[in-house]
């Protein structure tokens, strides 16, 4: 028994946001040179999706939501649809925040609000296309949290806010609050960023 609770002393606080088994792929890696988004500011970010289209979307780790929008079930292949995102951001309670990006409209898990705490493992919402997207997938960071924000912009439960309004001065990455390497329990060398597409670890 202590040597479980030591080795999970030692486990990064991050695991994979999707449920076991579910036959994930990187599309889109950090530090990725394929389309000029996720550099710079941007540059510790992920993209994921799955063979089957639709999946659920978990907590990578505990936190409280800070930021829900789902009001839209929009999106297209061009940055004219950028605002039509929806999107969850759970603060750490540490200085940082993961985002989760492009969720499907009104797709919220039981008991998931804005100002909710959830825990690790926890469903969120199902992945989506909405934004700026081509394909359902889910777009991952963790990204220093923005002083003295607004939070909650969007209401208890994300729909009061327009279909085409993002709040994102409110938490997307800046050279102030950039995106931060991590690791995860089940993915230990996420921060390698190395232009991979691969089939994420089960």
């Amino acid at each position: 028994m202590w040597v479980l609770a030591l080795w999970l002393a030692a486990a990064p606080p991050y695991r994979l946001p999707w449920p076991p088994g579910a036959g994930m792929y990187l599309t889109q890696d950090c530090s990725d040179t394929c389309c000029d988004d996720h550099v710079e500011a941007r540059a510790f970010a992920y993209d994921w999706a799955t063979n089957a289209g639709a999946f659920t979307v978990l907590a990578a780790r505990a936190g409280t939501i800070t930021h829900l929008k789902i009001s839209s079930t929009d999106g297209c292949d061009d940055a004219a649809c950028i605002d039509d995102a929806n999107v969850i951001v759970i603060d750490h309670g540490d200085g940082t925040q993961a985002t989760y990006l492009h969720l499907a409209g009104g797709s919220l898990a039981p008991g998931i609000a804005c100002g909710a705490h959830v825990t690790r493992g926890q469903p969120l919402a199902q992945a989506g296309s909405t934004g700026w997207s081509s394909g359902v997938h889910l777009h991952f960071q963790v990204s220093a949290t923005h002083a003295n924000a607004a939070t909650c912009e969007c209401g208890a439960g994300g729909l009061a806010c327009r279909a085409d309004t993002v709040p994102w001065s409110h938490f997307w990455p800046s050279p102030t609050y950039p995106t931060l390497p991590i690791a995860f329990a089940d993915w230990p060398d996420a921060a390698a960023c190395a232009d991979r597409r691969i089939e994420m670890p089960h």
